[in-house]
């Protein structure tokens, strides 16, 4: 059986979507998968720190390792969208951003909740946010000074974990476990859930998907191979990404445990995947 013979919708979509960093207050946080919809409406590609960490992974890993895995994706996605009014921790997220000349863009809410206008810079509204610091930004002034989390210099490598629709139950527990081994896990399953309940086409979630995997440093298989997740470590391979794997060893309430493995200890959802997997020759 030959790679060719495998078909998965994913594999038709576009790999070269832009990746947007979504920067908004926890006060629209209800407002979360609106903006990623409304980001993939628009053809790009949505890192959305609030759909990717959910709020910090409930707690189940140092905020430190979240606030560095958000600024390692500023620097690596090509715009910064602003959703709302301008709080402390986006105000730092748009002066990151600019700083390394990237593109910030600036959007509200209107009267339907999933809808947003772009507005100016001069139209932004602050919250709890002192004046003279947002003058800093606009005027391009130094802030690192004034601000914790500027004096963050670290940055992490990109993890694309691939796991099953099977085991979506374990999405905290595999990003906790990326971001456990500093790297910034770029989990489909956080970012998009499933499909955004269908509140855009499933074909750019797909190509959302390609572009993060084209983004990723290297993709981390979890448990049984689907052929979504064959699909994923094709397109890994075209862009010669690192592939690993890791099962589970063992899963409680409160945490799983993963081990990593050969590839000749894979094991395959379906008949005849384990077969197109060797004619591919991504091991």
């Amino acid at each position: 059986m030959k790679e060719q013979n495998f078909s998965h919708p994913e594999l038709s979509q576009s790999e070269n979507l832009k990746i947007v960093f979504a920067s908004f207050s926890k006060k629209l946080f209800y407002l979360r998968a609106q903006i990623s919809a409304f980001i993939l409406l628009e053809n790009y590609a949505p890192f959305n720190p609030y759909m990717n960490f959910e709020y910090n992974l409930s707690g189940t890993v140092d905020k430190r390792h979240i606030r560095i895995a958000n600024n390692t994706m500023i620097n690596k996605c090509d715009e910064l969208w602003v959703f709302g009014e301008i709080s402390d921790g986006v105000l730092v997220e748009i002066y990151m951003a600019k700083k390394i000349k990237k593109k910030v863009r600036f959007f509200i809410p209107n009267e339907r909740i999933d809808l947003f206008e772009e507005i100016p810079i001069e139209k932004v509204m602050l919250e709890d946010v002192s004046a003279w610091m947002w003058e800093f930004v606009i005027k391009d002034r130094n802030l690192e000074r004034w601000h914790p989390r500027l004096r963050f210099q670290t940055t992490y490598p990109l993890v694309f974990p691939a796991y099953s629709k099977k085991n979506f139950y374990w999405q905290m527990h595999i990003s906790k476990f990326c971001i456990d081994n500093r790297f910034v896990p770029l989990n489909p399953f956080m970012l998009f859930r499933y499909f955004l309940s269908d509140m855009v086409q499933r074909e750019k979630i797909y190509a959302a998907n390609n572009a993060f995997v084209r983004l990723g440093d290297v993709l981390w298989t979890f448990d049984a191979i689907s052929n979504g997740v064959l699909a994923e470590m094709i397109l890994a391979k075209k862009y010669k990404k690192p592939i690993k794997h890791f099962n589970i060893v063992e899963h409680k309430p409160e945490y799983v445990k993963f081990r990593k493995i050969s590839n000749k200890s894979l094991i395959f959802e379906e008949d005849g995947l384990g077969d197109i997997y060797s004619n591919s020759r991504i091991s």
